[in-house]
C-alpha cells in the first residue's frame, strides 16, 4: 500500500505559548539581574563611604546647598554668627578630622536641624524659637556632628548618592538633575535608622560633657518635645527623629552609668533683638 503523507495545516498560533513562555524567562532574568546590581549599589555606597574625598563632598554640596538656599529665606532673627562660633568650638572637640562645619539659619515653620555634604549643618528657625539654652542647642549641633562623624549624612543617601555623582559630574551641577536628587533621596528628610540616631545623641552627649564638664541640657529640649509631640508643627521632626521619650530614656541611662554630673545650664541670646516665645 502507498503512503500518502496527511497534509497539516499550519497554525501562526502553534508557536506562541513557547514565545510567551521565553519572554518570560527573559524578562524575569532581567528583573533579576536589576534587583542584584540595586543590592550591590547600596552595599558598594556603604563600603565606599569612609573613603570618600572631602574634595569629592565639597563638590557635591555647591549645588546641592544652592537648592537649600532656594528653598526657604535665611533667617534674620538670629545671631549666626553667635551660632557659628557655638559650633566651632564643638567642630574643636572632634577627633580625626580637621573639616570646617558651617551654619545655615533658614526661616521655616519645622522644628529640625539637618546635616549635608560639605560641612553644612541647616537649622530651622522654629528649632531656634524652642531652644532654651546654650547647653540645649549645643547638644543639637553635636547630634549633626555625631552623623558628620559616622558619615549617616552620605551613608543615608544610599544608591541616590552614586547616581547624584554620575549626574552631577555628566551635567555639571545643573538645578534639575539636582533638584531630582534632592527629592528622590529625601536630603532634606535627613531619614536615618534609629540605631543612626541613638548613635549620634551618644556622640552628642560626650562631646557636651567635654565642652561643659557635665551632661546638664541634654535632654531639656527633648523633654519639652515630649510633652507636645502630638502638635502638628512638630509632625515634621517627629517623622524623622525616634520619639523624645525614648531619647530621654536612653540618655538618661548614658548619664548614670557614667556617672556624669548634672549642672545648671547657660542661657545665651543668639537672638537680633528679644528672644521669641517658645
Amino acid at each position: 500500500m502507498k503512503y500518502v503523507a496527511k497534509y497539516v495545516e499550519e497554525n501562526e498560533n502553534t508557536s506562541e505559548p513557547a514565545e510567551f513562555s521565553y519572554a518570560m524567562r527573559v524578562i524575569f532574568r532581567v528583573v533579576l539581574v536589576a534587583f542584584a546590581l540595586y543590592l550591590a549599589l547600596g552595599i558598594i555606597v556603604d563600603v565606599a563611604v569612609p573613603y570618600i574625598p572631602p574634595a569629592w563632598e565639597d563638590s557635591l554640596a555647591e549645588p546641592i546647598m544652592r537648592e537649600v538656599y532656594a528653598s526657604g529665606q535665611k533667617s534674620q532673627k538670629f545671631d549666626a554668627v553667635k551660632i557659628q562660633q557655638l559650633l566651632d568650638s564643638l567642630a574643636g572637640l572632634m577627633e580625626g578630622t580637621r573639616r570646617k562645619f558651617y551654619i545655615t539659619i533658614l526661616e521655616k515653620d519645622e522644628t529640625n536641624a539637618l546635616a549635608l555634604p560639605g560641612g553644612h549643618i541647616v537649622v530651622y528657625s522654629q528649632l531656634l524659637e524652642k531652644v532654651a539654652s546654650e547647653n540645649e542647642l549645643a547638644m543639637i549641633l553635636a547630634h549633626e556632628l555625631g552623623h558628620f562623624a559616622a558619615r549617616d549624612h552620605l551613608r543615608g543617601l544610599g544608591r541616590s548618592f552614586l547616581f547624584f555623582i554620575v549626574a552631577n559630574f555628566a551635567l555639571g551641577g545643573q538645578g534639575d538633575s539636582v533638584r531630582q536628587f534632592m527629592n528622590s533621596s529625601g536630603i532634606l528628610q535627613n531619614n536615618y535608622s534609629r540605631q543612626q540616631e541613638f548613635a549620634a545623641d551618644k556622640y552628642a552627649l560626650e562631646m557636651l560633657v567635654k565642652k561643659y564638664g557635665h551632661a546638664g541640657g541634654a535632654t531639656d529640649f527633648f523633654k519639652r518635645l515630649a510633652e507636645k509631640e502630638k502638635l502638628p508643627q512638630l509632625v515634621h521632626y517627629l517623622s524623622t527623629h525616634p520619639a523624645s521619650d525614648r531619647r530621654v530614656s536612653a540618655l538618661n541611662q548614658i548619664v548614670t552609668d557614667n556617672s556624669y554630673a548634672v549642672f545648671n545650664t547657660e542661657p545665651v541670646n543668639w537672638s537680633v533683638g528679644e528672644k521669641p516665645d517658645k
